[in-house]
């Protein structure tokens, strides 16, 4: 399996993830920090479902509720402010920006829109066709 995290990076970055960790107490977990968070930029390269995570990463629900802990906590939080405010770290922060962060509607590419109708011919406001709008009496049989 490819990571992503190198050793050049992980020096870098291990020091920030226990200045981040606000509970330090208890059973060291089986999976190893650096681990985890190849976990977690596995699932955010790939897009697949926790339960598809494969087993090179450890029990998937102990990582998930491992990455519910840090959310609630609020250590990812402060994982990511270290982050941003660490100059050695220069263009990380524009790696965690993708494009199922900022997807717009195929409608919204900057076509100009049409002028809407006024007058006589103008469409009815709200929604349906004016054939559903229009009042048509009952068939008597």
């Amino acid at each position: 399996m490819r990571f992503m995290i190198s050793d050049d990076l992980w020096t870098l970055f291990e020091p920030l993830v226990k200045q981040a960790k606000k509970y330090k107490g208890g059973a060291s977990p089986v999976l190893s920090n650096r681990m985890f968070f190849e976990a977690l930029l596995y699932i955010a390269r790939t897009g697949i479902p926790w339960r598809d995570l494969p087993s090179d990463f450890g029990n998937w629900p102990a990582v998930y509720m491992r990455f519910r802990r840090w959310i609630s906590s609020g250590s990812l939080e402060t994982l990511f402010q270290l982050l941003t405010t660490n100059p050695s770290f220069g263009d990380l922060r524009q790696v965690l920006i993708d494009s199922t962060i900022i997807r717009t509607h195929q409608h919204a590419t900057g076509a100009q829109r049409r002028k809407k109708r006024s007058g006589p011919n103008a469409r009815p406001a709200g929604r349906g066709s004016a054939a559903a709008e229009a009042e048509i009496p009952a068939k008597s049989w």
